[in-house]
């Protein structure tokens, strides 16, 4: 392990000029690095303010998780300077400072950035310069296609994958249930909601939506449309929302006489900051689905990668949540970055970049289920294709038998 040079400076975790905020990390580096071959800079945008600033913690969990890599001697002895920047959740603040981020910083890549609107609001710009824009933290189906967009690579399960998941469980236990949905009113919502829809009708049961209602993100509340959606009387209620509203829904429902089977989307399902703010008394019975370890969750208390991790927030983060679902998952996805820049060795050109992207195979990540892996193909950019289905009991999460 290399050890950082006695007379170097830190870089200060702070650069005000770019965003209301903009953490930069590159922490202590190796004099070899330093001297001689120069940083790794990557750029990122996260909502740290507006209505959903709560996703942020991802970013912040990856400006302490590339801190402990800078630590250990950075990447192929190169530190990593991570730029992640406020876009407030607003697809047009996301392209400004995206912009910043590339023309005035140079980053190598675009990294895990929140959104589904945010990064789509940018997907064109960045493949057009030939940018990688990697692991995005959403799952449209429009970035995990390679002929369309080559330089898109998502870093979470497709909405498809999920919805289809949820629509075989219908199918399953509930063969011609009504289903009443429930939406955010953009491209999350509508691509989810459209791929369920379309895998209830493949697998040609009687289930089917009844009732939809969409809600604006700005919205400051959903009571009306569950109102609505509950005179349905349907047997299944899907809940394609964002964890704010998911919060308010829960709620809601627990209040009304009306009992459906209550899925929620892997987006929203932490216990920390959404069932336990929504009462772990009005979440019980509700259905998800996983690739990943539950965070806080005994089941994994003697698994070595989720110890590392714990490990890693004592250490690194001692105040960060260790029950904070988005802290495990964004400690994971900086170590599938970390992978693929590992592998690409001393050529950090962009096709390099995206070869190694696109050319995973069973790769194992701290925050995933033992069994599930990462494989990509420069044909197939979905990272991830399996996950369990889980009910929620009051305490914690369980498999759904």
């Amino acid at each position: 392990m290399n050890v950082p040079h006695p007379l170097l400076p830190r870089r200060t975790l702070l650069k005000a000029a770019l965003a209301p905020l903009a953490l930069c990390v590159d922490a202590a580096w190796s004099q070899s690095a330093a001297d001689f071959r120069g940083d790794i800079k990557i750029g990122q945008t996260m909502p740290y303010s507006g209505p959903l600033s709560a996703l942020s913690a991802i970013g912040k969990v990856q400006a302490r998780y590339f801190k402990m890599v800078n630590d250990s001697g950075g990447i192929n002895g190169r530190s990593v300077t991570l730029l992640t920047l406020d876009d407030g959740y607003n697809p047009a603040k996301a392209v400004e400072q995206t912009r910043n981020l590339v023309e005035r910083e140079g980053v190598k890549l675009m990294f895990a950035s929140m959104g589904t609107a945010q990064n789509a609001a940018v997907q064109k710009y960045l493949n057009g310069r030939k940018v990688p824009q990697l692991f995005v933290y959403a799952g449209s189906d429009r970035f995990a296609d390679p002929q369309n967009y080559p330089w898109t690579l998502p870093g979470m399960l497709t909405f498809s994958t999920e919805a289809t998941a949820y629509a075989d469980y219908v199918h399953e236990t509930k063969p011609g249930a009504k289903v009443a949905v429930l939406y955010q009113n953009d491209d999350f919502g509508k691509e989810y909601l459209a791929a369920f829809k379309r895998r209830l009708v493949e697998l040609g049961g009687k289930a089917q939506v009844v009732s939809a209602a969409g809600y604006e993100v700005t919205s400051p509340t959903i009571d009306s449309q569950l109102i609505s959606l509950a005179a349905t009387n349907a047997d299944v209620f899907m809940n394609i929302t964002s964890p704010k509203f998911t919060i308010q829904a829960i709620r809601k429902v627990s209040e009304l006489p009306w009992k459906p089977i209550h899925i929620i989307p892997i987006t929203s399902n932490f216990v920390a900051t959404v069932l336990r703010v929504a009462g772990l008394d009005k979440s019980v019975g509700l259905i998800s689905a996983t690739p990943s370890k539950s965070a806080g969750d005994p089941e994994w208390a003697n698994d070595a990668a989720y110890r590392d991790w714990l490990g890693f927030m004592r250490k690194y983060y001692p105040e960060g949540d260790t029950t904070e679902q988005l802290n495990l998952i964004g400690y994971s996805m900086g170590f599938l970055l970390t992978e693929v820049l590992r592998r690409c060795g001393d050529d950090l050109a962009p096709e390099r970049i995206l070869k190694e992207a696109t050319s995973l195979k069973d790769v194992s990540l701290p925050a995933l289920i033992p069994g599930i892996t990462v494989s990509t193909t420069p044909k197939d950019y979905r990272i991830v294709q399996k996950l369990r289905l889980q009910r929620f009991d009051g305490v914690r999460w369980v498999p759904v038998a």
